[in-house]
C-alpha cells in the first residue's frame, strides 16, 4: 500500500506547525482525523513518525528524513493540479495540427488570428502539408490532428465532418459557362481541366463521377495546390475542377464558381485523428471555433460566389 495525498498532507503540515490542531484547521477536518492519518501513514511505512505526548509533538529522526520527499511529492502534486487547471481553462497548451494547403491558406489563417486573441498563451503550431501526408503526421504523433479530405479512411483514423462543400466548375466570370443558368458535367467535359493530381481525395471524387457517367475526360493542368490551379484558370488556361467553398478566400474576383450538377458531388473537409484519441482541451476550443465561424455540416451555406 503506498502513502495516500491526505496521508502526506497530515504529515507534514503537523511537523512544520508542531500542534495537531493547527494542522487539522488547515485541512478542515478535525484534530482526531489528523491523528489517524498520521498513524496510517506510519503503519504503511512501517515506522515512527512523532513522539507524542499529552503536551507535545516531537518528529522523529526518520521523519526528518521523509520531510523532504513528502513535500516534494506535495510540490509536484500541486504542480499537476495547477497545470491541468490552466490546460483546462486554456491558460496555457500546444494546438499542433497539419492541413492541406487549400485549407491553411483559405480558412485558417483569420481562424487562427481570432483564436490567438481568445486564448493568446497557447502555442499554434499548423503544418500545411499534402494530404497524402496528413496521417503519417498524426500517427507518429508530429501532430494532434489533421484538416483535409481523404480518399480512403486509413486503419486506425477517425473522421468528423467539418465543412460539407460541392464541387464546382470554377471559371472567369465573363465565360459563357458562367453566364449558364444551370452547369452540368456534361458542360464542362468539352472544356480544358485543372484539377488535383490523382492522390488528392478531390481526384478520387472526381474520377468515381466520370465513371458513374460513363465518361473519360483527360486533365490538362493537374497542380498540387489549388492556388495553382486558380491562378491557372484565372487566366484562362481551362476550368478548374474543385470545392467551391474555399474559393471566397483567395484573391480572384474575375472568377466564379459554380455548382455542378447532373450529379451534384458533395465534398466533406474532415477533422482527422486517431482513431479513439480524445482532443486536447486546446483542440477542442479550436473546432468549436471552427464551427462558430463555418456552421455545422448539416445547416451551412457554402461560401460560392454564384451569378
Amino acid at each position: 500500500m503506498n502513502p495516500t495525498l491526505r496521508q502526506l498532507q497530515a504529515f507534514v503540515l503537523a511537523y512544520r506547525l508542531g500542534v495537531l490542531t493547527r494542522a487539522a484547521d488547515q485541512m478542515f477536518i478535525t484534530q482526531s482525523a489528523v491523528s489517524v492519518l498520521i498513524r496510517q501513514l506510519e503503519e504503511v511505512l512501517g515506522m515512527r513518525l512523532f513522539d507524542r505526548t499529552s503536551r507535545t509533538l516531537r518528529p522523529t529522526v526518520a521523519a526528518q528524513e521523509i520531510l523532504p520527499t513528502a513535500e516534494r511529492m506535495l510540490r509536484d502534486l500541486e504542480s499537476i493540479r495547477v497545470g491541468a487547471r490552466e490546460l483546462t481553462l486554456r491558460e496555457r497548451g500546444h494546438l499542433r495540427f497539419a492541413a492541406t494547403p487549400s485549407v491553411s491558406a483559405a480558412i485558417l489563417p483569420k481562424l487562427i488570428a481570432e483564436y490567438k486573441v481568445l486564448y493568446p498563451n497557447i502555442v499554434v503550431s499548423m503544418d500545411d502539408a499534402a494530404p497524402d501526408r496528413l496521417t503519417a503526421a498524426m500517427l507518429t504523433g508530429d501532430v494532434e490532428f489533421g484538416i483535409g479530405t481523404l480518399g480512403d479512411k486509413p486503419e486506425g483514423i477517425g473522421l468528423r465532418c467539418l465543412v460539407r462543400d460541392h464541387l464546382c466548375a470554377i471559371c472567369l466570370r465573363e465565360s459563357k459557362l458562367a453566364r449558364k443558368r444551370k452547369v452540368t458535367w456534361e458542360d464542362v467535359l468539352d472544356q480544358p481541366w485543372i484539377t488535383v493530381r490523382s492522390s488528392s481525395g478531390i481526384r478520387n471524387l472526381i474520377d468515381e463521377t466520370l465513371r458513374a457517367l460513363g465518361v473519360r475526360k483527360t486533365v490538362q493542368y493537374e497542380v498540387s495546390y489549388m492556388t495553382t490551379g486558380l491562378s491557372m484558370a484565372s487566366c484562362g488556361l481551362g476550368v478548374a475542377i474543385f470545392p467551391g467553398v474555399l474559393l471566397g478566400s483567395f484573391p480572384h474576383p474575375d472568377l466564379v464558381a459554380r455548382k455542378l450538377e447532373q450529379p451534384v458531388v458533395t465534398r466533406d473537409v474532415q477533422l482527422i485523428t486517431r482513431a479513439e484519441h480524445s482532443l486536447s482541451p486546446a483542440a477542442e476550443s479550436f473546432i468549436d471555433l471552427w464551427y462558430k465561424r463555418l456552421g455545422k455540416p448539416e445547416g451551412m451555406a457554402t461560401s460560392v460566389r454564384q451569378l
